[in-house]
């Protein structure tokens, strides 16, 4: 064959046809995903006893109720209970795949505990990120033996939507995970849900009714259904002040040892923290119900402040921080867990670990303690006699799915019920009613947030969300098509600062709107006067 350009490329077109038609290539392609499987690095199924586990998911407030499949010590599949009178079985996304979250590659495992012991020094403040838990007692314990600062985001509010006929919600997800998702669905068939957001979001799809609203404009939405509210009510507002006063209540905590509440530093939110007054910060986003922005915490702080997060990565807080300390993860952590956002009554629960975390972990709680000299001591069994002397309430237990009163109980076998994941849920009448919501929180006019996700997913589920687009992956927003092209690089500017952003559309964001994730990064320039534009690269 004379090697002219047309017979050479002829004669590759005929072997790559020849080759493609052979059992050659589709052999070779089996074995690479049988050799794949096998090499060296893949984790290897574990052997051992096979046996039915339970604890309380930590990954948020709601705390549902998990039973866990083990082999031998290895969690390898995590259910709800259907029983428990407050999950109802339910678990998020986030709940089911939770024991993947120990081994996400991007866990922090290691820090310098000694050198951040050393450095703190001057008036030290602690920013607890879910208030609530019998750790945060122990802040406040802490900063009154040291003369320093508790400061708390706390929860105002608790929401009864069993008692609801109307819920008005102005942007919250209330379907796609906001508080305990069974207790939500449980009382779904009972009241009319109006959705008012400016682009329609998997709960506007699923509620009654969907008003599509121009960004910053729910204090007119308010108004505008004030006297239909009231008339179908009780009626119940989230997002904004409005609600009757059978659907919102002050919400409730655990008791807590006498001793312990003579012995604490006050709870002060972060705008009451005079500016340039922290020599140090310490930051337990172990466990984060909200992310307060960068640009609020660093007027706080003095030239040079010693920055102390404890997190599980290095988001968040810990680009910011001279010192950042790993922790235990759920389900390696054992921990309280406050009660949820949609729950009147108070609740007590522990996070039983389910696994045994990594050497180096750092304990928050135990760390502060040290620090102010505090004597060692278990504190999570103080606090549970202290709800056993009160004799109130009741305790469900979900290996067998029953619920006692607690004054069955004598001290150590209430003990032995939490340390075995029993849910102890406060009597009613303990509960105070509230004539209306929290003040809402200030957006900026033109910014819009999709829901917010834990700070540190399963490896799965981070996966998922990022390559199917049903989550914002971190630096990325959405705008409207005729707004900035698809698939391109480009900054996202506010008055606070720039981000850069990957650009991605979609026909449902409002043309000048933009809708961002949630990461620190992005949240941390979104102030609340800010409006925000996106420059394409």
């Amino acid at each position: 064959m004379t090697p002219t350009r047309r017979n050479v490329l002829l004669f590759a077109g005929g072997a790559a046809a020849g080759t493609a038609l052979s059992p050659a290539p589709w052999r070779l392609i089996t074995d690479a995903a049988l050799w794949s499987e096998n090499w060296p690095g893949v984790p290897a199924p574990p052997r051992g006893e096979i046996r039915t586990r339970f604890t309380n998911c930590s990954l948020c407030r709601a705390g549902c109720a998990v039973r866990a499949r083990s082999v031998g010590d290895q969690p390898v599949q995590l259910a709800g209970v259907t029983a428990h009178p407050q999950s109802r079985g339910a678990l998020c996304p986030f709940g089911i795949a939770a024991h993947h979250l120990p081994f996400h590659p991007v866990r922090l495992r290691e820090g310098s505990v000694d050198a951040a012991r050393v450095a703190i020094s001057g008036r030290v403040g602690v920013l607890d990120l879910r208030p609530g838990r019998t750790a945060s007692w122990t802040y406040r314990r802490a900063m009154a033996a040291m003369n320093g600062i508790y400061i708390a985001h706390e929860p105002p509010v608790a929401y009864d939507l069993h008692k609801a006929r109307t819920v008005l919600s102005l942007g919250v997800p209330l379907l796609e995970g906001w508080g305990t998702p069974g207790n939500v669905w449980a009382a779904r068939p009972n009241f009319h849900l109006i959705q008012a957001e400016p682009m329609q979001s998997r709960t506007a799809a699923l509620a009654d009714e969907w008003l599509r609203i121009e960004p910053g404009t729910e204090e007119e939405v308010v108004a505008r259904l004030a006297s239909r509210l009231e008339a179908e009510g009780p009626a119940l507002v989230l997002g904004h002040a409005g609600s009757s006063e059978e659907t919102v209540f002050a919400h409730s905590e655990a008791p807590v040892p006498a001793a312990w509440q003579n012995a604490a530093a006050l709870v002060t939110r972060l705008e009451q923290v005079e500016d340039g007054s922290l020599d140090t910060l310490l930051i337990d986003e172990s466990a984060t119900d909200t992310y307060l922005p960068w640009y609020t915490i660093a007027p706080k702080l003095k030239p040079n402040a010693v920055v102390v997060t404890f997190t599980a990565s290095r988001g968040g807080y810990a680009r910011h921080a001279r010192f950042a300390l790993p922790v235990a993860v759920f389900p390696e952590a054992a921990e309280d867990i406050p009660t949820a956002i949609d729950s009147p009554e108070a609740t007590f629960r522990i996070s039983t670990p389910l696994a045994a975390p990594p050497p180096g972990m750092v304990d928050p709680a135990g760390f502060v303690a040290d620090l102010a000299g505090l004597p060692k001591s278990d504190t999570l069994r103080e606090r549970a006699d202290a709800i056993h002397q009160s004799g109130r309430g009741t305790v469900f237990t979900p290996a067998d799915g029953k619920s006692l009163e607690l004054k069955s109980f004598t001290a150590d076998a209430f003990w032995k019920a939490l340390t075995d994941s029993a849910t102890w849920i406060d009597e009613p009448g303990r509960r105070k009613r509230l004539p209306y919501l929290s003040e809402p929180t200030p957006r900026p006019s033109n910014v819009l947030f999709s829901p917010a996700t834990p700070a540190l997913l399963s490896p799965l589920m981070t996966k998922l969300y990022q390559e199917s687009n049903l989550q914002l992956a971190p630096n990325r927003v959405a705008v409207n098509p005729a707004d900035a092209p698809a698939g391109t690089r480009g900054l996202l500017q506010t008055e606070l600062g720039k981000c850069a952003v990957e650009i991605t559309t979609d026909p449902a964001v409002p043309p000048g709107a933009i809708l961002v994730g949630s990461a620190p990064g992005i949240l941390d320039i979104c102030g609340p006067a800010a409006r925000a534009k996106v420059v394409a690269l």
